[in-house]
């Protein structure tokens, strides 16, 4: 007997230290051939609080990764499609933020992906929204904050979506 993926989810977020909340996130758990041919996707993105349209770039992008994502040709591979995909987000993101607001800063977003294929899991990440694994009870962190640290209190992010066209 073929084991099937079987994932429970559910999301939150809630505002941090600052009254507005710019997060976004969304999961797609298909069924049939497209769970077996994509697998499970789950983004989590969160508006740069000191860009323009942060909240904005984290919905587009959560919507954008997980409708592009299971439209791909299942000729690629995961890694294939998830680079693909963030590339043209970030273009589309950072076109958008010279276009709308003529600026870098326009709409900027953290992103982080988790795509659960067969029992390989796929990470994309850009900025410092982490994805942790918990086993048996311990945490771990799986990525690494993209930041600059230029003195002992000050740091800022090093990456993101939609701050350079690259």
């Amino acid at each position: 007997m073929i084991a099937t993926l079987q994932v429970a989810a559910a999301q939150h977020s809630a505002a941090g230290i600052k009254a507005s909340n710019d997060d976004a996130c969304g999961i797609r758990i298909p069924r049939g051939i497209e769970l077996e041919n994509k697998g499970i996707a789950a983004v989590i993105a969160d508006g740069m609080s000191g860009s323009d349209a942060g909240k904005e770039a984290a919905e587009a992008c959560v919507t954008g990764f997980l409708s592009d994502y299971f439209t791909t040709p299942d000729s690629w591979s995961t890694e294939t499609a998830g680079a693909k995909i963030l590339s043209a987000l970030n273009r589309w993101l950072y076109a958008q933020g010279q276009r709308q607001y003529e600026s870098g800063q326009g709409m900027v977003t953290t992103l982080s992906v988790l795509v659960v294929k067969s029992a390989t899991a796929h990470l994309f990440h850009v900025g410092d929204t982490r994805i942790w694994r918990m086993r048996r009870g311990k945490l771990k962190c799986l990525t690494r904050d993209h930041r600059v640290h230029v003195s002992a209190d000050k740091n800022y992010l090093s990456r993101a979506m939609g701050i350079e066209l690259h």
